[in-house]
């Protein structure tokens, strides 16, 4: 068993994908829309890992709330360049600037994306 996706609800689609896609690298994957105008949009890795972005096609851009969902975490090699280039290209807010965890043996940093949601980059650290 794998996982295939964790999907979460978007307020403006463009600037979503602006963060992910050209701020943060993922790429488009695929998209359709439900017959009751419920947007379905992919980004992903080469490893397989996608995320799904749904938004309301009919809506006026209303906000979300990102209750329940703790943080999406990324997998980066260098967790301080991609802090800084995703901080100076985007206005997201800092959450927790690059930190090394020893007792996880992890480099982290947490940004949040334009919903709120918190993104965590994590890089293995060698012990």
């Amino acid at each position: 068993m794998d996982v295939a996706h964790t999907a979460i609800w978007v307020s403006d689609l463009d600037e979503t994908t602006t963060f992910y896609e050209d701020v943060l690298g993922l790429e488009y994957r695929r998209e359709f829309t439900m017959p009751d105008g419920t947007g379905n949009y992919y980004v992903g890795t080469d490893a397989g890992a996608e995320l799904q972005f749904k938004y309301d096609t009919n809506g006026d851009g209303d906000a979300v709330s990102p209750s329940g969902v703790d943080h999406l975490a990324l997998t980066v090699d260098d967790v301080d360049a991609t802090f800084e280039r995703v901080v100076g290209a985007s206005d997201c807010e800092v959450v927790l600037e690059p930190t090394t965890i020893d007792e996880a043996d992890r480099r982290v940093a947490f940004v949040t994306d334009p919903d709120g949601y918190t993104v965590e980059f994590v890089q293995q650290v060698p012990k």
